[in-house]
């Protein structure tokens, strides 16, 4: 292996997703994209829900990994649909209701697979076969937050080829349980409480918790470490419109993750929605490579040859 492209959130867009490829150098050849000098794809996940191409952004990224030309882990889109489709440990409940909301979040891949169809449950069991995490030797991938705690319990519960069990999955659903904690930052992202502030995200969904950027090793403060796209209406405890959270000191918050540390591997991951205006690395070993590409932005890859310090000349647009 000469290589990595490490691909974000696709969400549907395979035609940005055939495009990257092609840029990157990828031809389609033998039933799969592949590179002549041999270099490797790896997913960043979520490659379901919102767009147009349900089938095809998973169809694309499967036969590469079945023809070993690229590998993947999943996101919390995957986690979310398996669960969809699980039923509890009594069977009086599905792992993830089918709420009015999650219906919404999840209609377009339903649409497209009909719910409980062999070609569902086909998709299904490949994405429990797919890793949550991903240390390659250099680098490591992850779908949200590389977090040592949170992996190493989960190295203790997930299958073959370090996919989902059924168990896994109904204590990654259940509040409460260690199992849920772990799954929840690895593939979500951890979370703390804004303090009786809340905001109204891209989904129209009311939150009071808010996204920690975990990369940041410089953030002192709440309004230092969590992430909140500037479009987003933000309300103070009074129901008041508010620009910022306040500058409250993150000695005062409890719940957060400690960041990454800067001696450990580079890690790249997705998730968090960036822009176009993001291009470049978080730190000087995380890098986000989902730049929003179901809502308008690119589909992004970061090339990785082996550099310890990831460099802002290596993510590549579609």
């Amino acid at each position: 292996m000469t290589g990595y492209d490490i691909i974000g959130d696709v969400h549907g867009c395979a035609d940005k997703l055939t495009t990257l490829l092609k840029k990157l150098g990828y031809t389609h050849s033998g039933g799969a994209y592949r590179h002549a000098a041999q270099r490797q794809v790896v997913f960043v996940g979520d490659l379901i829900d919102r767009g147009v191409s349900q089938l095809e952004s998973v169809a694309i990224p499967r036969a590469m990994v079945e023809h070993g030309t690229a590998q993947m882990v999943i996101g919390n889109h995957e986690f979310n649909a398996v669960a969809f489709a699980t039923r509890n440990a009594d069977d009086t409940e599905w792992c993830r209701p089918h709420s009015a909301k999650n219906r919404g979040q999840h209609q377009a891949f339903v649409d497209a697979v009909e719910f409980g169809s062999a070609t569902h449950r086909s998709i299904l069991d490949w994405f429990t076969s797919r890793p949550l995490w991903l240390d390659l030797g250099g680098v490591r991938v992850v779908h949200a937050c590389w977090h040592d705690d949170s992996i190493e319990h989960l190295r203790g519960h997930v299958g073959a080829h370090g996919g989902l069990t059924d168990q896994l999955i109904r204590d990654g659903t259940t509040k409460g349980h260690a199992s849920y904690l772990a799954i929840e930052t690895v593939l979500k992202g951890p979370e703390v409480g804004l303090g009786g502030y809340s905001y109204t995200d891209k989904d129209d969904h009311e939150r009071t918790n808010g996204r920690v950027a975990w990369w940041k090793t410089d953030a002192t403060t709440l309004r230092d470490i969590v992430r909140l796209d500037p479009s987003w209406p933000l309300l103070d405890p009074h129901g008041e419109r508010v620009d910022e959270l306040p500058e409250t000191p993150l000695s005062a918050i409890t719940g957060s993750v400690p960041p990454y540390p800067n001696d450990a591997p580079p890690v790249l991951f997705g998730h968090y929605w960036f822009t176009d205006n993001d291009d470049k690395p978080s730190t000087s070993n995380t890098a986000c490579v989902d730049f929003s590409a179901v809502k308008g932005g690119d589909l992004v890859a970061y090339r990785w040859d082996g550099e310890p310090t990831l460099q802002a000349e290596n993510f590549v647009h579609g």
